[in-house]
């Protein structure tokens, strides 16, 4: 049993799911604990951490905490906390990873930072494993201890209101969404003249106001942040799921459970939308508005293709998106790290460096990179 001290600027949103769900789903095999760098603004993740016995520290002795555990994981989404204290780490006797909760393929690319902090790195999407320097890393995805069948899930698949609702849960800003997210909607709402853009998260006033400036205000309904998020998605008609071609998108835990709910979903095709579902078989994948309006005004018009490819969405994600297997990675990864010092690593590459463009590595270095799954 590793005692395991996870690093983290706070413990909010997706990556606060993450690390405090996967501590509690291993207590059993390792000894966790979780220190925060930052000031928390919320509580839930640590509450849910304090109650099933992982201790988390707000500040402290730093130093202290870390030399007290054998791994020190450094949880990584470009934090100014983070970089800092990977810039000026104690000189303590541990190992150190970083679990990234970004692509490190895009915005950023994986910083020199990391790469001079260690060798030692999980990733949370297949896509990363795109990266040369990623291409061993180990699979821990960002759910948590997320169990797809014990989510809410749709069973009544008829229009049950005036509306045609595309919902959305996330973050509904510029920083996630693709410039052109309107184009998206207007396209749609062309088609379909009764949908309704249900967005649930704290929207940024920019997309607020280009809703307003094209006159779509009708089409949107923006909730804010909402803590029953499960009984949300049985609401949606279809779920919508668009990115940034340059996208900094990992696991995307709002797709994996949008389809444990049942949800039919449409996400971007590029550039990992393949790895999040199966086109045409659990979901669907849209390059463009017109594509994008095509395929909801298919799953407007036909009640029977958004139960099946729901019922299927549900399937396939149980059957991808499992705990237990996730923590088995993990474990896998933390017995190599305590054996070995370090994963395996390519030698053909040699050291790392530092990656600026992606086009550049994707190039020079083919035999590195896995194939995206086929038919994903």
């Amino acid at each position: 049993m590793a005692k395991i001290v996870h690093i983290t600027a706070h413990l909010g949103a997706g990556a606060g799911k993450a690390i405090s769900g996967l501590a509690v789903a291993d207590k059993a095999n390792n000894r966790h604990s979780i220190c925060l760098l930052a000031e928390p603004q919320r509580f839930n993740h640590i509450d849910y951490c304090r109650e099933n016995g992982i201790p988390v520290h707000i500040g402290g002795d730093l130093e202290r905490i870390i030399a007290e555990n054998d791994i020190a994981v450094i949880n990584w989404w470009e934090h100014r906390s983070t970089d800092a204290l990977m810039a000026d780490f104690p000189a303590v006797d541990c190992q150190k990873l970083v679990w990234l909760h970004r692509n490190g393929i895009y915005d950023p690319p994986l910083p020199q930072i990391c790469l001079d902090f260690t060798d030692n790195f999980l990733v949370t999407s297949e896509f990363s494993k795109e990266h040369p320097k990623l291409k061993n890393a180990p699979l821990v995805y960002g759910f948590g201890n997320f169990e797809p069948l014990d989510s809410e899930y749709k069973v009544d698949y008829s229009q049950n209101n005036d509306f045609f609702t595309v919902g959305f849960v996330g973050e509904p800003k510029y920083k996630k969404l693709p410039d052109d997210f309107l184009d998206y909607c207007e396209e749609v709402a062309g088609a379909i003249p009764n949908t309704r853009f249900v967005m649930a998260g704290e929207p940024e006033q920019a997309l607020i106001d280009n809703v307003r400036d094209r006159r779509l205000q009708g089409y949107f309904d923006f909730r804010g942040w909402t803590e029953n998020v499960r009984e949300l998605l049985t609401s949606f008609d279809v779920f919508g799921y668009l990115l940034r071609p340059n996208t900094f998108a990992t696991t995307e835990n709002a797709v994996l459970e949008a389809l444990a709910a049942g949800l039919p979903c449409v996400v971007s095709r590029e550039p990992l939308g393949g790895y999040l579902l199966e086109d045409g078989k659990s979901g669907f994948l849209a390059d463009s508005p017109k594509e994008y309006a095509r395929i909801m005004k298919r799953l407007h018009d036909d009640g029977g293709l958004r139960r099946r490819v729901g019922t299927q969405a549900r399937e396939y994600c149980a059957a991808k998106y499992v705990t237990a297997d996730n923590v088995s990675r993990f474990d896998d990864a933390v017995a190599a790290l305590m054996d070995n010092g370090h994963f395996p690593v390519c030698g053909e590459c040699g050291p790392a460096v530092c990656i600026t463009d992606p086009t550049e590595y994707l190039d020079d270095c083919r035999h590195e990179l896995l194939a995206r799954l086929e038919g994903v």
